[in-house]
C-alpha cells in the first residue's frame, strides 16, 4: 500500500469512529460491554405478559424465548452472523456492528466487498471477512454493482456452509432489538429459517400469496440445507444475480413444500390490513414445513419476531418480544430527512424511539 492510500484509509477510519461516537451518544448506546442482555424468558412467555404486550401486526411472538444456556451447558457450534458492506455503507456497517456488540453478540462479522473497507474494519479490530468484488460496476448501480453484491453474498454463504459453519445472514441496515442466543435455532431442529418479505418479487407474491426475505435468514450447515443452496447456486452461477428473486424462484418453483397443518395461506390466515397498499394483505403468522425435493425442513418466523414493513411506524410497531426490525420507507417527519446513508442510520434511532420505547427489553 502506498503512503497516500494508507493516509486515506486512516482518515476514513477516523471518520467512521467519529461518526459512531456521535450516533451512539445520540441514541444512548454508551456501554459497549459485550455482555448479553439476557431477559427473564419465563416472564416473557407467561400468559399474563402476553396479554399485556401489544403488537401492531396483531400477534405477539414467543420465538427466541429459550434464554441463556445453563452453566453446565457448553456450546461448541460454529455459528457466524454475517452482514455485508462496501465503502459506501461504512457508517451503517459500523452502527450495525456496535449495536450487536452492545446486545451481547460475539459471533458477528462484517463482510467487506472492497479492500478499503476491509482494512478499515481490521484497523478497528472488528471481526471482518472479505468477499472482494474485483471489477465493481459502479456505473450500473442496480443491474451491475448491486447484483454483484448479491451474488458475492450467496457464494460466500455457500462456502461457509460447506465448511460446517451455521449462518445468520442479515442485511447491514437491519435493526436488532434484543439478544437471542443463536444456538436456540439449532435446538429447534429446522434446517432453514426465513423471514417474510413484503411483495418483491411481485409476480411471485401475486401468484403464491407471500415471498421470503433474502436479507435475513438462519441457515444450519446440514445436508438438506446444502441441497437447497445448491439449487440456489444453479440459478446464480456467475458474478451477478438478484438473490431475492433467486431465493423465491427456488422456494416456489423447485422445493415442492409440504406444509405442516393448513400452511401459511389458509383461509383464516392473519393478514395485515390498513391504508398502506404495500403492507395490506401481508401474512403475519409463523409456518413450518419440509421440502419434498431436498428433504430440508423450513420455518418462517412470524412478522412480530422478524418485522419487515414499509412505513408503519409507530402504529404497526411490533411487540417488545421482537428480535429484529427491517424498516423501509420510514415517514420523513420521524427523522427529518437527509441523504441515503443518513436516512439509513436515522432508521436505527427511529426504531429505538418509536418501537422499543422506554419499556424496551433490551438493556444498553
Amino acid at each position: 500500500m502506498n503512503q497516500t492510500n494508507l493516509i486515506n484509509a486512516s482518515l476514513l477510519a477516523a471518520m467512521v469512529i467519529s461518526l459512531t461516537t456521535i450516533i451512539y451518544s445520540t441514541i444512548g448506546l454508551h456501554h459497549l460491554t459485550g455482555s448479553p442482555s439476557y431477559i427473564n424468558y419465563d416472564v416473557i412467555n407467561s400468559p399474563a405478559l402476553q396479554q399485556e404486550l401489544q403488537s401492531g401486526v396483531g400477534l405477539v411472538t414467543t420465538d427466541g424465548g429459550w434464554g441463556p444456556p445453563s452453566s453446565n451447558q457448553k456450546r461448541h457450534d460454529d455459528i457466524k452472523i454475517l452482514a455485508f458492506t462496501d465503502k459506501g455503507y461504512l457508517p451503517i456497517a459500523n452502527v450495525w456492528y456496535n449495536r450487536l456488540t452492545v446486545l451481547g453478540y460475539k459471533e458477528h462479522y462484517i463482510v467487506a466487498h472492497d479492500e478499503k473497507s476491509y482494512r478499515i474494519f481490521q484497523k478497528l479490530n472488528y471481526r471482518v471477512l472479505d468477499a472482494i468484488i474485483e471489477d465493481p460496476e459502479h456505473d450500473r448501480p442496480i443491474k451491475g454493482f448491486w447484483k454483484q453484491i448479491m451474488a458475492a453474498r450467496l457464494h460466500l454463504t455457500m462456502e461457509l456452509l460447506r465448511n460446517g459453519t451455521h449462518l445468520l445472514v442479515t442485511d447491514v441496515d437491519n435493526v436488532f432489538s434484543r439478544y437471542v442466543p443463536l444456538y436456540g435455532f439449532l435446538d429447534e431442529g429446522y434446517d432453514v429459517f426465513h423471514a417474510y418479505e413484503m411483495r418483491y418479487p411481485t409476480y411471485i407474491f401475486d401468484e403464491m400469496g407471500f415471498v421470503v426475505c433474502s436479507g435475513h435468514q438462519f441457515l444450519r450447515s446440514s445436508p438438506g440445507t446444502l441441497r437447497f443452496m445448491e439449487l440456489m447456486e444453479n440459478r446464480c452461477k456467475g458474478d451477478k444475480c438478484d438473490d431475492q428473486v433467486v431465493y423465491n424462484e427456488v422456494f416456489w418453483r423447485e422445493l415442492n413444500i409440504e406444509w405442516d397443518g393448513d400452511g401459511p395461506t389458509h383461509d383464516g390466515a392473519l393478514r395485515l390490513t390498513g391504508n398502506n397498499t404495500e403492507n395490506d394483505g401481508l401474512l403475519v403468522e409463523s409456518a413450518t414445513g419440509r421440502s419434498r425435493t431436498t428433504n430440508h425442513t423450513i420455518k418462517i418466523w412470524d412478522r412480530d419476531f422478524a418485522w419487515r414493513l414499509a412505513g408503519g411506524i409507530p402504529e404497526m410497531c411490533p411487540s417488545l418480544n421482537n428480535w429484529v426490525g427491517m424498516p423501509t420507507k420510514v415517514e420523513r417527519e420521524l427523522y427529518g430527512g437527509g441523504h441515503k446513508i443518513q436516512v439509513k442510520v436515522a432508521q436505527f434511532r427511529v426504531w429505538d424511539k418509536y418501537c422499543l420505547k422506554k419499556e424496551s427489553l433490551t438493556v444498553y
